[in-house]
C-alpha cells in the first residue's frame, strides 16, 4: 500500500467516525427534545380511571408544544431528515408515522377524551422508547 492509499483509508476513517459521531449527535438530540418530552406526562398518567385536568394539559402540551411551544413533529422533521441519510435507519419513519399518528388525536384529548388520551400516552411512550434505543445504538456502534 503506498503512502497515497494510506492516506486515503485514513481520511476515510475520520470521515466515516465524523459521520458516526454526527449521526450520534443528532439521535442524541431526538431522544432529548422529542422522546422525553413527548412522554414526560404520559409516563404519569394513572393506569385508569379518569385522568386529572392538569396531567391531561401536561399530555397536550407535551406533544403539541414540545420545543419552543412548538409540535413534536416539527421539530423531528427538522432533525430526522439528515439523521435518515446519514443511518438509513427505518425506526425515524416509524416514529413520524406515530408523531402523525399522534397529531390525529390533538383535538380528542384537547377535548378531554380519555380514551384518545390514552392512545396518545402510548403513542407518546413508543416514540420515546424508539427513540432512545435509536440513540443507544448509535452511540455504542450497535447500527453501524
Amino acid at each position: 500500500m503506498s503512502e497515497r492509499d494510506d492516506a486515503a483509508a485514513v481520511s476515510e476513517s475520520d470521515n466515516a467516525q465524523a459521520v458516526s459521531a454526527r449521526a450520534a449527535a443528532l439521535a442524541a438530540t431526538l431522544a432529548h427534545d422529542v422522546g422525553k418530552y413527548i412522554a414526560r406526562a404520559a409516563r404519569n398518567l394513572p393506569p385508569s380511571g379518569a385522568i386529572p385536568p392538569a396531567l391531561s394539559a401536561m399530555l397536550v402540551a407535551d406533544v403539541f408544544a414540545t420545543h419552543a411551544g412548538r409540535p413534536a413533529l416539527t421539530r423531528f422533521d427538522e432533525l430526522a431528515p439528515e439523521l435518515l441519510t446519514l443511518t438509513g435507519d427505518a425506526r425515524l419513519e416509524t416514529v413520524r408515522a406515530l408523531l402523525i399518528r399522534a397529531a390525529a388525536h390533538e383535538r380528542a384529548v384537547r377535548d378531554a377524551d380519555a380514551v384518545a388520551s390514552r392512545e396518545l400516552a402510548a403513542l407518546a411512550l413508543e416514540i420515546e422508547s424508539l427513540l432512545r434505543a435509536l440513540s443507544r445504538d448509535l452511540r455504542t456502534g450497535a447500527c453501524r
